[in-house]
């Protein structure tokens, strides 16, 4: 009786190491950023959306890119800002809209693999998602960011420091 348990037990404990081994190796949809040194992870689905938003250096005015990842891409949508100038700056063809207390424009067909972002801490530079806000003065300091879609194991994600 005693070998049997243990054989069941030993059992019990190989499938729950294969289970776990293939869960942290699953890749989900992540975006990645890295400056080098620091890395973060957040989750992301294809289809999902999320705002760069930041204090125009020209204007000082709040500015909000509305990003967008569509098959492992990023995707600027729209943006919208306070002052009117701070639209105009991205030079788009179309029709700058008066929207509340703001202005907003569609963006121009677009994708990238990835986005460089000059981080300066005054700027106070994020990306918002629906379930996450990532600072980016706070997490990389002053200098350059690349932020990536990626497919990453889940066990890379939590090493990069996602929570779930």
């Amino acid at each position: 009786l005693e070998e049997v348990v243990l054989r069941r037990a030993l059992g019990a404990l190989v499938l729950i190491a294969i289970v776990t081994g293939v869960a942290l190796a699953t890749p989900v949809p992540m975006l990645a950023l890295t400056d080098g040194v620091t890395s973060r992870a957040v989750w992301l689905d294809d289809g999902d959306r999320y705002v760069y938003a930041y204090v125009s250096s020209v204007y000082e005015a709040p500015v909000d890119e509305r990003h967008l990842r569509s098959n492992d891409r990023l995707r600027i949508t729209s943006v919208r800002s306070t002052d009117l100038r701070a639209v105009e700056y991205f030079r788009w063809d179309g029709e700058i809209r008066r929207v509340g207390d703001g202005y907003e424009q569609d963006a121009p067909r677009n994708q990238t693999r990835r986005l460089e972002i000059r981080v300066t801490p005054r700027y106070r530079q994020r990306l918002v998602g629906t379930r996450w806000t990532v600072d980016l003065a706070e997490s990389f300091g002053d200098g350059i960011v690349l932020v990536t879609a990626e497919r990453l194991p889940i066990l890379s994600a939590l090493l990069r420091g996602w929570r779930p």
